[in-house]
Formats: C-alpha cells, sequence, structure tokens
C-alpha cells in the first residue's frame, strides 16, 4: 500500500533523520501540500479538523505554531532557547492517517498523536522516542563547575527537570 510521511518544518532525509529546519515560506508550502489530502485523524474519539490544526486566526494551533516559530528561529535568525517544532503526517492512499507533532524546551517530545480511527489502539512506534540533541541545563552547569546552588535554580527554572541524575 503506498504509505508516505511528510515532514512540517523540516527538509531533508526524514528516515536517515538527516532534517534541517526550513523557514516561514516553506513550512507554508508543507502545509499547503498536506491540506491536499483528505483528513482522518480523531482525538478522545472526536475528528480533528483543519481548524483545529491551521487556524491562521489562532497562532497556538500545531500547524501555525511552526510556522510562526520558523518566521522567528529561520527568518529573523533570533536565537531560540525552545527546540524547533515539528510534525509529521503519515499519509495513506490520499488520507492523513496519522499527525505527531513534537515540541519541547529542553528536549522534543511527542505532545500530540493523532490518529486515524483505524489505528487508535494500534502500538505504534514514534518518529522520535528521546531527542537526540537534547539540553540538560543541570548537567551543562555542573560541567562548567557552577555551585549546585545556581543548578537548583536553573532546575527550579525548568520545572524540576534534571536529566543528569
Amino acid at each position: 500500500m503506498n504509505v508516505h510521511t511528510l515532514a512540517i518544518g523540516f527538509l531533508g532525509d526524514i528516515h536517515g533523520r538527516d532534517l534541517t529546519a526550513c523557514g516561514a515560506d516553506e513550512t507554508r508550502r508543507q502545509i499547503a501540500e498536506l491540506r491536499g489530502y483528505s483528513l482522518a485523524l480523531t482525538h478522545e474519539g472526536q475528528p480533528v479538523t483543519w481548524e483545529h490544526l491551521d487556524n491562521p486566526e489562532e497562532p497556538r494551533t500545531i500547524l501555525q505554531f511552526i510556522v510562526a516559530d520558523r518566521s522567528r528561529r529561520i527568518d529573523s535568525k533570533t536565537l531560540m532557547a525552545d527546540r524547533p517544532p515539528f510534525a509529521l503526517a503519515t499519509i495513506q492512499a490520499g488520507r492523513i492517517v496519522r499527525l505527531e507533532f513534537y515540541e519541547g524546551h529542553d528536549a522534543l517530545e511527542c505532545s500530540y498523536d493523532f490518529r486515524a480511527p483505524e489505528l487508535a489502539d494500534k502500538a505504534l512506534p514514534r518518529y522520535l522516542d528521546a531527542d537526540p540533541q537534547a539540553y540538560d541545563p543541570a548537567a551543562f552547569l555542573r560541567g562548567l563547575g557552577m555551585p549546585e546552588t545556581v543548578i537548583d535554580l536553573v532546575k527550579a527554572a525548568h520545572n524540576g527537570k534534571d536529566t543528569a541524575q
């Protein structure tokens, strides 16, 4: 069966994981291509619509969030603390049957894994189980010889996350 994956927010070899963040215009082109397929996704048993995923009036919809990030990060060359968000769509027989959305501050995590009803209960691997470029600020500061009091402040600012322990 004809199955392929489309990345939103990155260019390159998806399967070889050799990806580069692209600018807002390319991200918009990717979204336009994605919109050429029918949407067969659900969330908690309810249909997911394009309005949920890509509403220009709502910048926090997943696809608009990625466009805004790329506009700042790539087009305006703004140094960003968060990891670059992206989405991966699995397309089968002209239908979007899965959409994974990844975002995060120190490490990318799958925030949403929308699926077609026939895939809802299937055990499917995620594209990214762990971010290979995750950033652990506490470990970084330890490596610089910073006092634990400073590290404790940084951990508190990062919601207590410390993957080095």
